[in-house]
């Protein structure tokens, strides 16, 4: 017996940007539903994909409330036994709904499914296949720049996915309490994995669900803005989960100097340490994180991960992705 799905699209984009999206799901709807979370679009016309889609329904709020609070709204009206989440600035390929939601199997702990996103101007290259965390917490998407025939050769499973493509048991989900809503956008998911890890759930890869992802679609790579709300993000679990202790205070310290170094040079713009500085003041400490959930320690990889990091970096400022209209993240 097939597993429901509940598809949750936020956006707070015009009809016409998320067509892409729609028409790459509209074959996937039989015995799923889909809720695209209007966060306070201006384009009226959002109203009228029911009419278009089977089993579709547009959830309209007033405000642009961020993707956090934008997803646990959807979440709590869904009916489907696996919650989908997918980006506005995502294609699906065929079967990716089906596929998704059969990999999550709660008797047996798998509460979190995690796609192969591909990189739209590359396709033979890996966009994300979910996040890999290292030993402070910082995350990385798993697998990215590496060629999708990575992928016959069998590869671990990341520690978690990536919420511009992921799925969820939707029970799981609800009984930790879904994202925390302090983080408007960005970093929803780290936190989210590690409470669902902490409870004894644990992702899967699953290699045949893949589209393609537009990475920083919403506010372009290196925007003033979502340098910010990564900031944000990334004090608020810095705080929240403990990670500045006596054996992680230093070499987090020095990722964060890295980082924003590279933001100050890149970008030209420091607002990812304001981001820092106000999230770690917001973030409420609870416990430190649990050990065993998969966390990466060798300082080698690090450096190549942001050497990666910094290319893609590069790639996307090449394609003339600059600051972009707010988008399903919007503003606090």
């Amino acid at each position: 017996m097939s597993t429901s799905a509940t598809i949750v699209v936020p956006t707070m984009s015009d009809a016409t940007r998320i067509r892409p999206l729609l028409d790459s799901l509209r074959g996937q709807l039989a015995g799923n539903e889909l809720i695209v979370v209007d966060n306070a679009s201006p384009d009226p016309a959002l109203a009228a994909i029911p009419a278009e889609l089977p089993n579709t329904r547009v959830l309209r709020l007033e405000r642009n409330v961020g993707f956090s609070r934008a997803v646990n709204l959807a979440a709590a009206q869904a009916t489907g036994e696996v919650l989908i989440l997918v980006n506005d600035d995502c294609v699906c390929d065929p079967g990716f709904v089906a596929a998704l939601a059969a990999a999550v199997d709660p008797a047996a702990d798998v509460t979190m499914a995690a796609s192969v996103m591909r990189d739209p101007a590359q396709p033979d290259l890996i966009d994300s296949a979910g996040m890999r965390l290292d030993r402070t917490l910082l995350v990385f998407d798993y697998l990215n720049g590496e060629p999708l025939g990575v992928l016959d050769g069998g590869v671990r499973d990341p520690v978690g996915p990536s919420a511009a493509a992921a799925a969820f048991d939707r029970a799981a989900f609800l009984a930790v309490g879904g994202f925390d809503e302090r983080l408007f956008a960005y970093w929803e998911d780290v936190d989210l994995v590690i409470r669902l890890r902490r409870a004894g759930g644990r992702c899967v890869l699953v290699p045949e669900a893949r589209g393609t992802h537009e990475h920083s679609a919403t506010l372009g790579s290196g925007s003033a803005r979502k340098n910010y709300l990564m900031g944000f993000g990334r004090g608020y679990v810095l705080r929240k989960w403990r990670v500045l202790n006596a054996r992680r205070a230093l070499p987090a310290l020095a990722r964060e100097l890295v980082i924003c170094a590279g933001q100050a040079v890149l970008d030209r713009n420091l607002t990812g340490l304001r981001g820092r500085l106000r999230g770690y003041r917001t973030g409420r400490p609870e416990a430190e994180f649990p050990a065993g959930i998969g966390l990466e320690s060798r300082p080698w990889e690090l450096a190549r991960t942001l050497a990666a990091r910094a290319r893609r970096r590069a790639r996307l400022r090449r394609r003339g992705q600059g600051e972009r209209r707010v988008g399903a993240a919007g503003s606090p």
